[in-house]
């Protein structure tokens, strides 16, 4: 039979190695030694009676039959995890893999997290801080939020809320820059960017929108400063550094506050939303919908309160 179990546990370890065309960074990942995959591909490679692997100089390859058999053997074992995920989130006690964009997280998510708590002790949350593009097949979450200008290929997608935009800074920058009475008057100011803002989005893709609509000078959007995460630009305008792109899920409680202010009335719509995404057989899980249902309820709440 040559679904045995040393056989069965080699898949791991070949799934591994093909993607990464390393048997080392393979045995890091499954934090094995290296010899323990090579031991493994070869005693897979003796069961098939195929070479998977071109050995050569510094680095591996696949065969066209390494190829092949690693493409089903990935998407096997996925769909046995996927399996056997969608069967724990419906346990009565469990554990959520939430994947969401850092700053959203900090700015947005994490203060409201008691209350999560509160209301579903028998879930714990695991956050993972990521933004970018998804790749299904890698998946490492059960539910995402991702800030999106369309819903998520290949998951259920709900808009969580719309997003929208307007400069902000703090009152000391404001008084040092008196001509900031005008969009125009931004020419004299540092720009603070979020370079990430959403996928497919420019590295000055809210500046731009903002200032499109505000009829103000175009060369603008390509000034000041640039940063990864919208946190970093909004911490930088937080300490008299330039005027940041504010966000209404990442800036209200500052404003509220008084530690930034918005020089404009103008707020814009920004192109991207909020979505809850999770993949669909999750749907019919309790702690998923219990997660999903808190979400959308604390999100409902925050357009109420917001004071954009």
């Amino acid at each position: 039979m040559f679904l045995n179990s040393q056989t069965l546990a080699s898949l791991r370890f070949f799934e591994a190695a093909a993607r990464k065309l390393s048997f080392r960074k393979a045995a890091a990942e499954l934090h094995v030694t290296d010899g323990a995959v090579s031991q493994q591909i070869k005693h897979l490679e003796e069961a098939l009676g195929q070479k998977l692997f071109l050995r050569l100089p510094r680095r591996i390859t696949l065969t066209e039959q390494g190829e092949r058999f690693a493409f089903t053997v990935r998407k096997a074992l996925a769909d046995i995890e996927n399996e056997a995920r969608a069967l724990s989130v419906g346990r009565a006690s469990t554990e959520i893999r939430i994947r969401v964009n850092p700053s959203f997280a900090l700015r947005w998510l994490m203060p409201r997290l008691n209350d999560f708590y509160a209301r579903h002790p028998e879930i714990k949350l695991f956050m993972i801080a990521e933004y970018g593009d998804i790749d299904l097949s890698e998946r490492d979450f059960d539910i995402t939020i991702e800030q999106s200008t369309q819903p998520l290929a290949g998951l259920h997608s709900e808009r969580l809320f719309d997003e929208y935009i307007t400069p902000v800074c703090t009152p000391g920058y404001l008084e040092a820059h008196p001509g900031l009475k005008t969009p125009d008057g931004l020419a004299d100011c540092t720009l603070l960017h979020d370079a990430h803002a959403w996928s497919g989005g420019g590295n000055d893709a809210e500046w731009t929108t903002w200032l499109e609509e505000a009829d103000a000078l175009p060369a603008l959007r390509t000034h000041g400063r640039f940063f990864s995460l919208a946190d970093m630009a909004i911490q930088t305008a937080l300490n008299d550094q330039g005027v940041a792109m504010g966000r209404t899920a990442l800036v209200g409680n500052l404003l509220e506050s008084g530690a930034l202010i918005a020089p404009f009335p103008l707020k814009v719509k920004s192109p991207a939303s909020y979505w809850l995404a999770y993949p669909r057989e999750f749907s019919a899980a309790p702690a998923i919908a219990s997660a999903s249902d808190w979400l959308k309820a604390h999100a409902e709440r925050f357009l109420l309160a917001s004071p954009f």
